[in-house]
This record gives structure tokens, sequence and C-alpha cells, in this order.
């Protein structure tokens, strides 16, 4: 999934990005990671963890690899569109949702550590699987989020939009906050380059995916990962990041693609070409007993 999409990127950017030499040897780079990896995994515990874990740093690059193809592919910019949606349909909501509890500080540095946890969770709780020997949960738990981060990617392309997102100047003077909302947006401003994903709210769709995952994987973590992911939405426009129909929009896409996911794992049980090592995989996603790691 990794290769196709990075190979989909590759053609994008040879034909529609000026001077696209660097972006497409970061693509080849990240392309020949994965095989090397695919092939390397069995000769040491270092590389078969590096294996599992390559879609993190990959996915990660590619948010703002797709930046320069989104610019040129679709030139257009939807923020206001979008602004004018929030007003006509959500405009009282808006108002409550950005004013919450008047804005105090330890608010906006609450919300500021919440939408941190976004980049942290998912990692954190792939890694128990995976120390835990959990095969089955842990490529299912991968698989779905890469699912999502990838159909997020491509979706950036449909309506290019920056969100109502301020300068740093204009963030802390506007939201406040202290020193965890403060190293939270010199890290945004400093690691994602691309302006252009706003909508839907990949933050948002990633995070349902990711509680939909979990919920049956964690069981005594449940409802404090619920809570988790209602508070990186919260976050989402409470900083100023998303508008709300961005968040519209990323709650459907979580909708959509894991009813894909489920429909996928369906017919892996029903070709008889997955079976027997895809069939544990699948019944696993309807709730089945986990599978484990080989030594």
């Amino acid at each position: 999934m990794l290769l196709a999409f990075l190979a989909a990127l590759g053609v994008v950017t040879a034909a529609c990005v000026p001077s696209p030499a660097v972006l497409l040897g970061a693509i080849a780079v990240m392309a020949a990671c994965i095989v090397a990896l695919a092939r390397l995994r069995g000769r040491s515990p270092i590389l078969r963890v590096a294996h599992a874990f390559v879609c993190v740093p990959v996915l990660g690059a590619l948010l703002n690899a797709v930046g320069p193809a989104i610019a040129r592919l679709n030139p257009a910019r939807y923020d206001r569109a979008l602004a004018a949606i929030d007003a006509r349909f959500f405009g009282p909501l808006v108002h409550a949702w950005m004013n919450a509890l008047g804005r105090p500080g330890w608010l906006t540095d609450a919300a500021s550590l919440a939408y941190a946890s976004y980049y942290v969770l998912p990692i954190a709780c792939a890694a128990v699987l995976y120390r835990q020997a959990r095969a089955v949960e842990f490529e299912r738990l991968v698989f779905s989020l890469s699912a999502i981060l990838l159909a997020s990617y491509a979706a950036y392309f449909i309506a290019p939009a920056a969100g109502p997102r301020l300068s740093l100047a204009e963030a802390q003077e506007r939201l406040g906050g202290s020193l965890p909302s403060a190293a939270l947006r010199v890290f945004l401003q400093t690691f994602e380059r691309n302006e252009l994903d706003a909508f839907p709210s990949g933050h948002t769709a990633t995070s349902l995916v990711f509680l939909f995952e979990a919920w049956p994987m964690f069981r005594r973590q449940r409802f404090l990962f619920a809570g988790a992911v209602a508070a990186i939405i919260f976050s989402t426009v409470y900083l100023s990041l998303h508008y709300v129909i961005d968040v519209v929009a990323g709650a459907a896409l979580a909708g959509l693609v894991f009813a894909a996911l489920r429909r996928y794992a369906a017919s892996r049980v029903r070709s008889d070409r997955w079976a027997p090592a895809s069939a544990s995989g699948a019944a696993a996603w309807q709730g089945a007993p986990r599978g484990r790691l080989p030594p």
C-alpha cells in the first residue's frame, strides 16, 4: 500500500512539480527502505523492529512530500469557501468552540498537549502490541492507521486549504497559553511544512480510526482513549488549526475508511487464495482471539 502511494506520488511529482529531483529522490529512498527492510527483516531483531515500524517515518515524511504536488495539481484554494460553510451552518458552534470557558490559558495548554498526543498515542499502542507479541492486532492497527493517513493525504488534493492558522505572534496574542502551547506551535511550524492539509482534518480521521481499532484491543484503557480522542478533536478547532467543516469531513472519511477495512477483512476470509494465513487476521478484525508474533 505504501509503495503504491509512493509510486503514484512519484508520477504526479515528475509530471507537475518543477525541478522535482529532490522530491523524487526522497520518494525513491522511502521506497527503497521499505523494500530493503522487508527483505532483511529476518537477519536481526533490530531489522525486524525497523520493518514493523517503517511506516511511521514514511507516513510522517509523506505529509510534507505531497504538499508541492497538491500546490501544482490543484492551484485553487478553498479557505474562503470552507470559512463560509462554517459561518453559515456552524456559526454559533464555532463561536462557542473557539471561546470555550472564556479561553483561559490553562485550557489552551491542555488543548495543545491533547493535540500533540495525536503523534504519540497510536505509536505507543502499536509498540505495546508488538512488545506483547500480539501480531494480528498489531498488523491490524498499523494497516488501518496507514490506510486512513494515506486516504487523508489523497483527500487533500480535492480542496486544498491552509485552515484558520495564525502566525506564531498572532497565536500567542490571540490564543494565549504558556510553554506547552508555544512548543506545539514551533513544532508544527518546523515539521509540518505542508500548508494545504486542512481539509479534511487528518487529526480527526486518524484519531477516530485509532479509537475504532483500539476499542476491542485495550479494554481497560478504552474510555481513557475515548477521552483522549475527544480532546484531540476539540483541540483542532480550539487552537485555530481547522474549520468545523474539516472535522466533519474527517469524521466522514474515518467512517468510510473503517467500513472499507471491514469489507476488505471479510473478503480475505472468503477468498481461498488468502487462506489460511490471512483468515486469522480477518477473523481478529471481527473480535476473534489474539494471534501472536513468531519467536
